[in-house]
């Protein structure tokens, strides 16, 4: 597959049939993540029954996002459609991943591993359309990272000490009217 080369980090999605195409660009963050989130909502509206999320591109992924597609897995699950996939993941990317308990609520295929019935789709990558992050205000990425924090505390209670913190910070934020 060509990697594609950005200033900057981008989601790039497609949903073709039941299923729903996330290319990550650059690295996974918070501020990519209200995107994923409202792409997965539209996703499962459309009741795609499998998410593939192919990594390839990808540097690196913080909390919020892994959060996020948590959430998605959990989204998918409770509504009966299917999975959650993450493709081309690295060693190192899977190594964050396992940490937080997702190995448990999603499908891992490392580097070279990609099932073959993605392949194709894949290699379109550069026909995926770009995800708005313009139109995406400090609130709502404030309630994407609660969300988010939230979802990695269902998957494993272990996290709940790793993120205490941060759900008490952005829960006062945005009981005050931050963001």
């Amino acid at each position: 597959m060509t990697v594609l080369k950005s200033s900057g980090d981008k989601l790039l999605v497609a949903i073709n049939r039941e299923t729903a195409f996330v290319h990550v660009v650059g690295r996974g963050t918070f501020k990519v993540s209200t995107s994923l989130k409202r792409f997965s909502i539209a996703a499962v509206k459309r009741r795609c029954s499998r998410f593939v999320v192919d990594l390839e591109a990808c540097t690196a992924m913080d909390s919020t996002f892994m959060g996020v597609l948590a959430g998605v897995a959990f989204k998918m699950q409770r509504a009966g459609q299917g999975e959650i996939y993450l493709v081309n993941l690295s060693t190192r990317l899977q190594s964050l991943l396992t940490t937080l308990g997702l190995d448990r609520v999603m499908r891992i295929n490392l580097e070279g591993s990609t099932p073959s019935e993605f392949l194709d789709s894949l290699e379109m990558a550069s026909d995926f359309d770009e995800t708005d992050q313009e139109s995406e205000t400090r609130r709502d990425r404030a309630e994407t990272m609660l969300d988010a924090h939230e979802a990695l505390i269902d998957v494993s209670a272990e996290n709940l000490p790793k993120f205490k913190d941060v759900l008490a910070f952005l829960r006062e934020d945005l009981d005050k009217g931050g963001p």
